[in-house]
């Protein structure tokens, strides 16, 4: 059996993953425009190698570990910063993959945002926690931000609900960027229309409803999905690229791509191929 030829990763119509318009739309529209892009995962489907993928992208203008020098390159504004915050790792996790990547680390930053969170924040007013968060990302609307599993606040803040974190934290973060990336994992997802949601349940209940106001706020949805079977020699999962609630209602003329990937992740690399 022949080996299914290799692809590149693209969102968009020009070939791109963070197309130059978002950028120049930034930049020169008198109304600043702030965009999502939204990456979900289940337990069985881990994100990094995609995370590092639109870090590469923001960067240096193409994601060259999956596509590699790829024709479309286009570096971003010298200006610009790449910010990178995660609850679940360390910024050793982050550092090591990006400097195996060789990726300019003049241009992104990674917060430490989970050291100790619990016991810095114990008793604190969950307003005043989620402010404090708010704070240490930069007041940049020319900057990416990458945020890893922001809903796991609604485990670590006592009280918090989905409408809170979305209204308090996800939405100020999104006007402080131009790009908003958010990483989130939706074992806890209830999507089945057959089986309604469990009210009983709060923290599935929570998921859902932050999960679904992502979809609803992001301009494009990656969602990364395991094999039906399990992993395949060949295969580790899917990739399905599908447009979000925002994107009808974009300034940007450059259309998303809606497709399907199969990736291939072997050792440290991760290799894409049309389903």
């Amino acid at each position: 059996m022949s080996t299914p030829q290799r692809q590149d990763f693209i969102l968009f119509n020009d070939q791109s993953v963070i197309p130059k318009e978002l950028n120049d739309v930034a930049t020169i529209d008198s109304e600043q425009q702030h965009h999502m892009f939204l990456i979900t995962s289940a337990l069985g489907t881990q994100p990094y190698w995609l995370i590092n993928a639109l870090v590469e992208t923001s960067v240096s203008g193409s994601p060259l570990s999956l596509n590699g020098s790829s024709i479309n390159r286009c570096s971003n504004n010298d200006n610009t910063i790449t910010v990178i915050a995660s609850f679940i790792h360390e910024k050793k996790f982050y550092n090591t993959a990006l400097q195996k990547l060789k990726v300019n680390s003049n241009k992104y930053q990674i917060l430490d945002i989970i050291t100790d969170f619990v016991m810095k924040n114990i008793d604190k007013p969950r307003d005043k926690v989620l402010d404090m968060l708010l704070d240490k990302f930069p007041k940049d609307t020319q900057s990416t931000i990458i945020l890893e599993q922001s809903e796991l606040l609604l485990a670590l803040l006592k009280g918090l609900t989905s409408d809170e974190l979305n209204r308090r934290f996800i939405l100020p973060l999104m006007k402080r960027c131009k790009l908003l990336i958010v990483a989130t994992n939706i074992d806890f997802f209830q999507n089945n229309e057959d089986e309604p949601v469990d009210t009983n349940n709060r923290d599935s209940l929570e998921i859902t409803r932050f999960v679904t106001s992502l979809v609803y706020a992001s301009l494009v949805v990656m969602n990364l999905r395991s094999l039906d079977t399990g992993r395949a020699k060949d295969v580790t999962g899917s990739l399905m690229i599908s447009k979000g609630g925002q994107s009808n209602n974009s300034s940007l003329s450059v259309d998303i791509v809606e497709n399907e990937y199969l990736y291939l992740t072997e050792k440290e690399s991760t290799r894409l191929f049309y389903r």
